[in-house]
């Protein structure tokens, strides 16, 4: 891994440095994802001129940028215009680590060297996490849950939207701001961690990654968001369902696995169903009865795109929550059905990728059961949190959506459904001609 790493510095600097400024924005303050994001881009585009190719916008952008476009055109009748304005920026801004990936990535190594290094990310995030809370929980260091709480206080106290940083629960947030943030980050990353370490076979770097996927892991449990525990057990599912005909290790592992778990985790898995007992659960129903009624007066257009529409019917009904905790009435709220359908326009040829992908032999196959396995895992947690409220957030999702933009390229190209038929009967002629030639020796061969 260290001579492949070397390889990469000495040879390809401009794509070193447009994948480590894309992958290290988790680990740093919200505001300097902006900066890192436009970063990646600069290095992508002199990568590409070294190379001499362009910027490259696959399928999945070009849906991605109409949605934005919608987004910039709800401001004529958003009633926080500055805040849709604010928002349209943060996705155009964060649009820009799409870009640097579907120009950089052109060949399956450096696939695999994205994943090393969002793997290598995730699970120092997932150290980070597991450190605040063995620091705060065992040994009772008065320690802040968030990394950055002593500069993001300073700077945000300037900030124009009221920011509340401070987190009344012991819950580690790592490096973000919020342990949701947290898990909804992990929950993205995590299938394609798993992938790079357990898929092809086994050396130093899978190894490693192996290491980072149950640091990954760990750090979304130890964020006791019970949305991430939801998607991990999706995975799950999905992973045993793909395996069946070797349940029985699988089985055994689950069983030791959960033998393991603290009791403060299964405790907080138990209460999902605690509606009458958890104030979060119930405050989540009545945030949801808001937000129907809200759709139902503005069900094609929405509110406007942006927190801040939807934040202001809440605190009218006293409510004290920031949005509606559900990707998908958030996206009814804010853009009405125009914007959701937009999305699913996303989700549906995303998932389309991933299923053809799954056709294909070897890793790639794999791959494809990765992609399936993030966008269920998403839209299971979608429906408890929204996952695009931050920039990191919004940054590690246009991430993966150009993952998924660079694989095609690299993968479909020989089962796409058209060049599939365009091949078959060169295929066919081959096999018949050589079980011809096969039965026509078989008879010389005799003595």
């Amino acid at each position: 891994m260290r001579k492949h790493l070397a390889h990469l510095v000495r040879k390809d600097l401009t794509f070193f440095l447009s994948l480590l400024f894309l992958t290290v924005i988790p680990l740093f303050p919200e505001y300097c994802a902006p900066v890192l994001a436009i970063g990646s881009l600069c290095a992508a585009v002199k990568d590409a001129h070294n190379r001499q190719t362009t910027v490259k916008l696959g399928t999945l952008g070009k849906s991605i940028l109409l949605f934005i476009l919608y987004q910039l055109f709800t401001a004529i009748y958003s009633q926080h215009v500055g805040n849709t304005l604010s928002t349209v920026a943060m996705w155009s801004v964060m649009f820009c680590g799409y870009l640097a990936l579907t120009t950089t990535v052109h060949n399956q190594q450096r696939l695999h060297t994205v994943f090393l290094f969002i793997g290598t990310v995730a699970g120092i995030v997932g150290l980070i996490s597991c450190s605040q809370y063995v620091l705060r929980n065992i040994f009772a260091q008065k320690l802040p849950n968030q990394i950055w709480y002593t500069l993001d206080k300073k700077l945000y106290a300037i900030f124009p939207m009221n920011i509340d940083l401070h987190l009344g629960f012991d819950r580690s947030a790592a490096t973000f701001n919020n342990p949701n943030i947290l898990a909804e980050y992990l929950i993205m990353v995590i299938p394609f961690v798993g992938y790079s370490g357990f898929t092809g076979p086994r050396t130093k770097q899978s190894l490693f990654m192996r290491g980072c996927t149950v640091l990954a892991v760990l750090g979304a449990v130890i964020s006791f968001s019970r949305g991430s525990y939801i998607a991990l057990l999706s995975m799950l599912l999905l992973i045993l369902a793909l395996n069946f005909k070797h349940l029985t290790p699988f089985v055994l592992c689950l069983v030791a696995a959960v033998s393991l778990i603290p009791e403060a985790v299964t405790s907080r898995f138990l209460s999902i169903g605690a509606t009458t007992a958890d104030h979060a659960i119930t405050e989540r129903f009545d945030v949801w009865n808001v937000a129907v009624q809200t759709i139902i007066e503005r069900p094609l257009f929405g509110l406007g795109a942006g927190i801040s529409n939807f934040w202001e019917c809440l605190q009218n009904t006293n409510i004290n929550a920031p949005h509606s905790h559900n990707l998908i009435l958030q996206m009814l709220v804010e853009g009405g059905f125009i914007m959701l359908f937009l999305m699913c326009i996303v989700f549906t040829k995303f998932l389309q990728n991933g299923l053809e992908l799954t056709d294909c032999h070897n890793r790639g196959r794999s791959l494809g059961v990765t992609l399936t396995m993030f966008i269920i895992a998403f839209a299971v947690h979608g429906m408890v949190d929204y996952p695009f409220l931050s920039p990191k957030l919004v940054g590690a999702f246009l991430m993966v959506i150009g993952i998924a933009d660079a694989v095609s390229p690299l993968y479909l190209y020989s089962s796409s459904p058209m060049v599939s038929f365009i091949r078959y009967p060169a295929t066919l002629f081959q096999s018949v001609r050589q079980r011809f030639k096969s039965r026509k020796k078989s008879p010389q061969a005799d003595p």
